[in-house]
């Protein structure tokens, strides 16, 4: 069965989609692609998803600011954990 509830965040208020599965709850935000979350339970899917939609703005402002020249992008070196 799925849940629509809305989470608050430093963004702003967003509509998200609950959906129970075996374990816990699936979470997404159809307002912004991409994001998919899980939980444990309802508080914990919602403190994820509220956590999920910050990044995922975050990661879109910061883009924006890189496409627009306001910052340069910088090059990390990224390792490759084996899990």
């Amino acid at each position: 069965m799925k849940k629509q509830v809305v989470v608050k965040t430093k963004y702003g208020e967003h509509r998200i989609v609950l959906e129970k599965d075996e374990k816990g709850y699936m979470v997404t935000a159809p307002g912004l692609k991409g994001v998919v979350t899980w939980g444990k339970n309802i508080k914990h899917a919602k403190e994820m998803a509220k956590e999920a939609i910050e990044l995922c703005i975050e990661c879109v402002a910061e883009e924006e600011l890189i496409r627009l020249g306001f910052v340069k992008k910088t090059t990390k070196k990224m390792t490759t954990v084996g899990i």
